[in-house]
C-alpha cells in the first residue's frame, strides 16, 4: 500500500517476540505495518478484507490480519485500523512481492480505495509480551494504547522490564504488549505499550488497579526524565485472521 505517513497505533498479535511468564518464546523480533482510514463504505471494508484472506493469496500468507474500531482517538480522524505482523522481515518483503503480482490482492486494494480514505502507514516492532489471557484473536476486545518518547532507553528497557515481571503486570486481566516505532513520519514517539482486555471493563478496573500498584508506582519513579508519553488511544477489535502457514 502507498499511503501517507502519519500518527502510528501499533497492532496487536501475539507472535514471534519476547514472552515474559511463558513458554512460548520465538528466537525473532516480530515486525508489522499500521494502516490507518476513515472508512466511508465498513461494510465493503470488511468484506474485501474476508475475501482476501480466504482467497489462495490470503491463504498463502504467513501474517496476522486485524482490522481496529477507533474508539477514542484524540483529533485523528481516522475510523478503522488494519494491522498486518509478520514474524520476521523476511517474510515481511515475500509477502510485499506476492501481493505486487496477485490479482486477489488487486481485487482487494480497488474495493478498499473505493470504500476508505487513507490517513497514515508506520512500521513497528513488537518485542515483548506478558500474556495473562491470550486475546490476540479475540474479537470484540478492546485495547488500550500507549506511544511513548523513550530519551533514556537503557534506564527505561530495565525499569519497564522489572515492570513487567511484577506481580501488578500478571494480575492484569489481559495481555500487554510492548515495542519500538520504526517509521512514522513526523510523529515523535519511539516506543509503544498496548494493553488489551476482554470487554471495557476489564481494561478499565486492570488498568486502574496496575496504575495504582506499587509496582507501577516504582516504574513511573524510575523513568521519570527517561521517557515522555505522546497519546493514548482506545481501540475495539473488529476482525482478526491469524497467521497461516505456507502451503
Amino acid at each position: 500500500m502507498m499511503m501517507k505517513q502519519g500518527l502510528l497505533f501499533a497492532a496487536l498479535a501475539a507472535i514471534s517476540f519476547s514472552v515474559l511468564s511463558d513458554n512460548h518464546a520465538a528466537p525473532e523480533t516480530a515486525y508489522g505495518m499500521a494502516y490507518q482510514i476513515t472508512a466511508t463504505n465498513p461494510a465493503a471494508v470488511v468484506g474485501s478484507m474476508k475475501e482476501f484472506m480466504a482467497s489462495p493469496s490470503g491463504q498463502n500468507n504467513p501474517v496476522s490480519v486485524t482490522l481496529m474500531q477507533n474508539m477514542s482517538n484524540g483529533d485523528n480522524m481516522a475510523t478503522h485500523q488494519i494491522n498486518v505482523v509478520y514474524p520476521s522481515l523476511a517474510v515481511m518483503e515475500q509477502s510485499s512481492a506476492a501481493n505486487a503480482q496477485s490479482a486477489d490482492w488487486m481485487r482487494y486494494m480497488t474495493t478498499l480505495s473505493r470504500s476508505a480514505d487513507v490517513v497514515s502507514e508506520n512500521m513497528f516492532s513488537m518485542e515483548m509480551a506478558k500474556i495473562n489471557a491470550d486475546l490476540s484473536g479475540q474479537t470484540g476486545a478492546v485495547s488500550m494504547l500507549t506511544l511513548m518518547s523513550v530519551s533514556d532507553p537503557e534506564t527505561f528497557m530495565k525499569a519497564f522490564q522489572k515492570l513487567m515481571a511484577s506481580s501488578a503486570a500478571s494480575d492484569f486481566p489481559g495481555d500487554i504488549y510492548f515495542g519500538r516505532i520504526i517509521g512514522a513520519g513526523e510523529n515523535p514517539a519511539t516506543h509503544w505499550v498496548t494493553a488489551r482486555a476482554r470487554n471495557m471493563s476489564d481494561l478499565m478496573s486492570g488498568n486502574e488497579a496496575l496504575t495504582q500498584s506499587k509496582d507501577m508506582a516504582a516504574y513511573l519513579r524510575a523513568v521519570r526524565d527517561a521517557r515522555a508519553v505522546q497519546s493514548v488511544s482506545i481501540q475495539r477489535t473488529a476482525l482478526s485472521f491469524p497467521a497461516v502457514g505456507m502451503n
